[in-house]
């Protein structure tokens, strides 16, 4: 791996971080750090994208990402009669498209429900409370996602395309 492939994975890695963190202590992901990450995401894109993600890609990542969880947040919200999932979700989904492309999506989303649930298992058997009636933060699934699927495409697993 070359240092421009560090640098990127290290800025990635440090703004998911942060934001995981935050989110699962005050359950929200917020705009500043999120739309830091989306500029820096583009800078990446135009100096040139280790994980190969063109403007196109990014841009339909983006649309796409973020499109798709904002349809599933309204569709959830409208069946449950409530707020089911916050924008912060949404806006890191897309994110997630600036630096992966729209090819993430589905990595992404197994990553962050499954994450979500082993997360609210782990802490209902911590606590002996079912976390799973209250607000369960899926930002940091959503992270591990795009943090995992960055990473997989740096070592060019064959599995896991990002481009066509």
């Amino acid at each position: 791996m070359d240092l421009w492939s560090i640098a990127c994975l290290a800025i990635l890695a440090t703004g998911l971080v942060a934001l995981s963190i935050i989110d699962l202590r005050t359950g929200y992901l917020p705009d500043s750090l999120q739309a830091a990450l989306a500029i820096t995401g583009l800078g990446v894109i135009i100096v040139g994208s280790p994980v190969q993600v063109t403007w196109e890609l990014a841009a339909l990542g983006a649309a796409i990402n973020g499109g798709v969880f904002w349809a599933l947040r309204w569709i959830v919200g409208r069946l449950k009669g409530r707020e089911a999932m916050g924008f912060g979700d949404v806006k890191l989904v897309a994110v997630g498209g600036i630096w992966l492309g729209p090819l993430a999506l589905p990595y992404i989303m197994a990553a962050g429900g499954v994450l979500t649930l082993l997360g609210a298992g782990i802490a209902t058997a911590a606590t002996g409370k079912p976390i799973w009636r209250g607000e369960m933060p899926l930002g940091p699934g959503l992270a591990i996602g795009i943090l995992g699927t960055f990473v997989v495409n740096l070592f060019q697993l064959p599995w896991l395309p990002l481009t066509y």
